[in-house]
């Protein structure tokens, strides 16, 4: 049987009219021109078969054949390819993927992710968490931190909630560091790195002067998260679920760009809510146990925002604004806090 067609040679942007004929394990091309060509028909590649699309096949050489006839397929053994185009033609598979993608894709990036970079942070060593940590301390030292302006009296007043909350969590000394920043940036605000170094800005100590249970509060917070290596697991869930939405994807170029950009960012922040409720659970848990009240988180938080301007009454968590926050409510925290 002779088959109608276009030739894309190798290496050429011409097209070339000719038929195609298979004999076993060959294929002979035959060009208007009368010139006959052979290529080996096993070690072809075929294109995937698509509803309204004749199926191309792909030579060892480079060159690409296409039949004119839309419903033309190949002979071929290959299951695989028949099963495809099978489900695309089966209107109950082509519904069940469209209902069942969305939840699989969920499946995978909101638990199985998660689940997988919290058993397998630990795995990381301690060299590699080290570098993480003093190359993003000197990324953010050089963007948005400046030297401290706080006194030596207002930074040892810091300084000594800092050791009794080490010494109450039994952790040693050599294990974290404590650093003052003055930050336009932050604001009145705190943060941890990986590889222990507490940042404080000069602006929440100011504004903590009177409540020093509530900034040591603070520090338990910024603790927990480095006892919890949630650096290191934000770091372990990013690159899984970038290869995750490469596997699923595939090769869509420009649309797979979007979702990867789009979805890793919004997967980023909604693993930093469930990081920041576990760095929650640990500040309350151990001013409980050691005898300081929990109320003082709730201050410290109140006082946060308060600096910040930020109004409780607007920080409801909506349907969609608890995915695209990168903490969880405020006035949630506050509320669990004073009810701890």
């Amino acid at each position: 049987m002779k088959i109608l067609g276009t030739l894309y040679p190798a290496g050429s942007s011409k097209a070339v009219n000719c038929s195609a004929s298979v004999f076993d394990s060959k294929l002979m091309l035959n060009h208007e021109d009368g010139k006959q060509e052979s290529y080996d028909f096993v070690s072809a590649v075929l294109g995937e078969p698509i509803l309204g699309q004749s199926q191309e096949i792909t030579f060892s050489d480079g060159s690409r054949f296409l039949p004119e006839d839309a419903k033309f397929r190949w002979p071929t053994k290959r299951k695989r390819l028949k099963l495809v185009e099978k489900l695309e033609q089966n209107l109950f598979a082509v519904v069940g993927a469209i209902v069942l993608s969305p939840i699989l894709i969920y499946c995978i990036m909101f638990k199985a992710v998660p689940e997988f970079a919290v058993q397998t942070y630990d795995l990381v060593p301690d060299s590699v968490v080290q570098e993480m940590g003093e190359q993003a301390m000197f990324a953010i030292e050089k963007a948005v931190l400046e030297p401290t302006t706080l006194s030596e009296l207002e930074q040892q007043a810091v300084v000594q909630l800092w050791d009794d909350s080490l010494h109450k969590l039994s952790l040693s000394k050599d294990h974290f560091k404590l650093s003052f920043y003055q930050s336009d940036f932050f604001g009145a605000n705190a943060f941890a790195l990986p590889h222990g170094q507490i940042i404080v800005t000069d602006d929440l100590v100011k504004s903590m002067q009177e409540h020093p249970l509530a900034l040591q509060a603070v520090l338990l917070h910024e603790i927990g998260h480095v006892e919890k290596q949630h650096s290191i697991r934000m770091a372990a869930q990013a690159a899984v679920g970038a290869i995750a939405f490469a596997m699923i994807f595939g090769d869509l170029e420009g649309f797979a760009e979007v979702l990867l950009g789009t979805g890793s960012t919004v997967l980023q922040q909604r693993f930093s809510q469930d990081m920041e409720k576990e760095a929650d659970e640990y500040a309350l848990q151990h001013m409980k146990q050691h005898g300081l009240d929990p109320k003082e988180f709730a201050k410290a938080l109140e006082i946060i925002v308060e600096q910040a301007g930020i109004e409780l009454e607007n920080d409801e968590e909506g349907a969609w604004s608890k995915y695209l926050s990168t903490h969880p409510s405020i006035k949630s925290r506050i509320e669990y806090a004073n009810a701890f």
